[in-house]
């Protein structure tokens, strides 16, 4: 390796220990690493259900703690990018929880990985709220209003949409190319983060019913679509 090589390789090394050392020293963590453990909470209960589902949820969860490593590095709208992979693969993994038949065409066959949040919501009424009432019978008495889980799910999904094909005002270094520490940005994919988050923990929550963790019910209702009558 020339020694040019070698000097970009140890800046960029470099910058980044720099911008997470600024990242955790001005940011608070609690939250983020909270909810962190719910997702470990959830993968460890369904490796202990389901072994089918959790090949899924270990990419999934692998893929957040990698999101949170990519924020806290700089690189802030990779890990926006990436927010959007996540949430695809947790919305495959409550479909094929339901529909077992397609889901080992999946594993089997290698099918395509098309079951997008919008195709989803649009061709099988994914949780709209008569589809939450299969699993979950008091939904008309704690979702905001009909169909509210389903349109803020798709909404998350578009704003994520926007990021990943560049639409100009999510681009972070339009005016020029600095990979440095960024609060305004760094607060945008914290934002993005939890609602993901938040959003995936909702519909694990209706879906099976999990309501005696405390903090789960407090990351599920970071949606505002919901409200668990005090639970």
């Amino acid at each position: 390796m020339s020694f040019q090589k070698q000097q970009i390789q140890t800046d960029i090394i470099d910058n980044v220990i720099s911008i997470q050392k600024a990242t955790l020293d001005n940011n608070n963590f609690t939250k983020i690493l909270e909810y962190l453990n719910v997702f470990l909470d959830i993968h460890q209960s369904i490796d202990s259900e389901d072994r089918e589902l959790i090949k899924l949820w270990n990419d999934i969860v692998a893929d957040i703690i990698g999101v949170i490593h990519t924020g806290i590095s700089g690189f802030y709208r990779l890990a926006m990018i990436s927010l959007r992979s996540i949430l695809e693969m947790a919305c495959s993994s409550f479909y094929y929880y339901d529909h077992r038949i397609e889901y080992f065409m999946f594993l089997e066959h290698d099918s395509i990985a098309d079951k997008y949040v919008t195709s989803l919501v649009n061709d099988y009424q994914f949780f709209k709220t008569n589809y939450i009432q299969y699993f979950a019978d008091d939904i008309g008495e704690i979702e905001k209003q009909k169909n509210a889980v389903s349109e803020k799910l798709v909404l998350i999904y578009k704003n994520q949409c926007d990021v990943v094909h560049g639409r100009y005002k999510k681009l972070l270094n339009s005016e020029a190319l600095n990979i440095e520490y960024n609060e305004i940005s760094f607060k945008k994919f914290e934002k993005m983060f939890i609602e993901t988050m938040s959003i995936i923990a909702l519909m694990y929550v209706l879906r099976f019913n999990v309501r005696d963790n405390i903090t789960l019910l407090e990351l599920a209702e970071f949606t505002k679509v919901v409200k668990f009558n005090g639970k």
